[in-house]
């Protein structure tokens, strides 16, 4: 599997499960877990940033950029799909040698140097999926009713199910 397409899913989940914490009641773009964190919007910028940062790397390719500042939904959803039309065009000649690749980047303030297949592996799909995962919990704390089959996109429970019953 090459690197883009590990991101292809997980994106289009983030997109349906922002569609339905926008259905809920209030507007949670500005809801924090804590004081400390990023607000919803930018933990779903920060995640998809994340898919192309990776995958620009590893085809030695200039991020493009899609983000707005203090986003909207509709901007949000519309970031994760010029991310998903960018990502998809990507083949597997542009990530030729990808797993041993060097790749140079930095995590807070740490500089790092690490192969392809660890920076992908160690480093991004980690740092993604911490802040897609930021997303859903701000949205739960939120009292947003979503379900593991609203993040991940393949489990499935019927109506009214509880591990707590």
């Amino acid at each position: 599997m090459l690197p883009n397409e590990l991101f292809i899913h997980p994106l289009r989940q983030l997109a349906l499960l922002l569609q339905k914490i926008q259905q809920h009641d209030i507007d949670l773009l500005d809801a924090v877990l804590t004081d400390e964190q990023f607000p919803l919007w930018q933990q779903a910028q920060t995640a998809i940033g994340f898919s192309l940062r990776a995958c620009c790397a590893l085809c030695e390719k200039e991020v493009p950029t899609f983000t707005k500042p203090m986003p909207v939904w509709l901007d949000l959803q519309q970031q994760i799909q010029l991310s998903l039309d960018y990502l998809t065009l990507l083949t597997a000649k542009d990530f030729d040698g990808w797993q041993q690749k060097p790749i140079a980047t930095t995590a807070g303030f740490a500089e790092l140097e690490l192969a392809g297949e660890q920076f992908v592996y160690l480093y991004a799909l980690p740092n993604f999926y911490f802040h897609y995962s930021m997303v859903y919990a701000i949205a739960r704390a939120q009292q947003v009713p979503l379900s593991k089959a609203d993040f991940d996109g393949w489990h499935q429970y019927p109506a009214g199910f509880s591990f707590l019953r």
